[in-house]
């Protein structure tokens, strides 16, 4: 066996190889997504600006769809019936939500669209309350309270701006997408449950992450195509790609991040736990959002714009803070069976044994 020392040792490099690979994964991907939509091609009357946001999705659906497959060959399946249409379903909500986010960051800055993302948890506790009539703790309305002022504060208390202000175009297509995440919430749900109606002798039946990676992403690329077509995004984006082809290596090395993102993500709940992963995505948001502010002078925030800034990670921190606090569940006492219940005879000295390394 192991020593304790080395198992510990081997588990901190498990979680800095987690912490890691989400963090520059998904910084990579910010820093070139921002520049995809936000900078300008061409010099004088010829310059332009990329808009055709489902050719982007088609390609960054594909090249997650991809690696997944080859994931798939290389690991293995899970061998259980998948719930494809389910599966269908939840990815192209995934996708319309992503459509918004990302064309929302043709009209609204980067930081804009990070703390109004950040507010995904607000439509859902609002669709829980109205439609399922669910209760929330009092840190949670607190949660959502705090994030609440502090989009306001950001997006009201700003310093007008020349250029490259925030458009209420964008700011609708935010709160879009956040319906549309709460929409994807509940398929996932569904597709869990119809897992276990399709797999009854499997206990605890789940695909595997690179099925779930792949299937969703499938669906999604087929329907970003679609609309790519009927839009003419993938024939027009094509010749802006062709004018300017580092637009298109730029969105193929962003989807390849992404992809290697969600690898680590999924690498970080199996081995760790869901509140690490939202930790780390946490501290991520917060870095991108400083780090484009640094390096985009139209960016720029003014003092109650960093407050309100503050005041949504201050809200995402609470969640985390209070789930680190929180008192673990009593385990559930075991019912007294004929065994149980007989009088134990008291237990004979454990022999001595050798411990075996």
């Amino acid at each position: 066996a192991r020593q304790p020392h080395i198992v510990a040792a081997m588990q901190e490099l498990k979680l800095v190889f987690a912490c890691a690979g989400i963090f520059f994964s998904f910084s990579y991907f910010a820093v070139l997504q921002e520049d995809v939509y936000k900078k300008t091609y061409g010099e004088g009357e010829d310059a332009e600006r990329f808009k055709y946001t489902f050719l982007a999705l088609a390609v960054e659906r594909g090249v997650n769809c991809l690696l997944a497959l080859l994931a798939m060959l290389a690991f293995g399946g899970s061998g259980i019936t998948i719930p494809h249409g389910s599966i269908f379903n939840s990815g192209v909500s995934q996708m319309f939500a992503m459509a918004a986010s990302n064309e929302a960051l043709r009209f609204v800055s980067y930081p804009t669209q990070v703390l109004g993302k950040s507010c995904k948890m607000v439509p859902v506790m609002i669709g829980g309350i109205v439609l399922d009539g669910k209760r929330y703790s009092t840190v949670q309305y607190l949660q959502v309270l705090l994030i609440t002022i502090g989009v306001c504060v950001f997006n009201f208390g700003g310093k007008k701006k020349s250029s490259g202000a925030d458009s209420s175009y964008g700011l609708i297509l935010i709160v879009i997408s956040l319906v549309m995440d709460a929409v994807t919430g509940g398929l996932q749900e569904k597709v869990k449950s119809r897992t276990k109606e399709l797999n009854p002798d499997i206990p605890k039946a789940k695909p595997t992450m690179h099925e779930s990676m792949m299937w969703t992403n499938i669906s999604g690329c087929i329907v970003a195509t679609v609309l790519g077509v009927v839009t003419g995004h993938l024939t027009d984006g094509f010749n802006f790609c062709m004018k300017h082809p580092e637009v298109l290596s730029a969105i193929f090395v962003y989807s390849l991040s992404s992809a290697v993102g969600q690898m680590f993500i999924y690498y970080t709940i199996t081995e760790f736990s869901p509140l690490l992963l939202t930790t780390v995505t946490t501290t991520r948001k917060i870095f991108s959002t400083v780090y484009s502010v640094v390096r985009n002078p139209q960016n720029s925030l003014g003092t109650m714009q960093w407050s309100g800034c503050s005041l949504v990670f201050l809200g995402l921190l609470v969640d985390i803070v209070e789930s680190y606090f929180k008192p673990s569940k009593p385990s559930k006492p075991v019912e007294k069976t004929a065994e149980t219940a007989a009088p134990k005879e008291a237990p004979a000295k454990p022999k001595r044994t050798q411990k075996v390394d």
